[in-house]
């Protein structure tokens, strides 16, 4: 198993988000990344304004979505 870089990663995060929204776990799912390394990619282009976050109710408890900003 190769390691990807953060960059790699954060690009992969945008590519899946111009799909739709996604959670936190379905993010590191579909990328086969850890949920901690998906939630560093997303802090990240949320702090430079590439995507927003919102709370939803997926499930039996509240999620965290994200989504590329407008």
């Amino acid at each position: 198993m190769s390691r990807n870089n953060i960059l790699n990663i954060t690009e992969n995060i945008l590519k899946l988000l111009e799909k739709g929204e996604y959670t936190v776990n379905q993010i590191a799912d579909e990328l086969k990344i850890q949920w901690k390394t998906a939630i560093k990619g997303l802090e990240f282009l949320k702090r430079v304004g590439l995507v927003k976050e919102k709370k939803g109710k997926l499930t039996y408890k509240e999620e965290r979505l994200f989504s590329l900003k407008n």
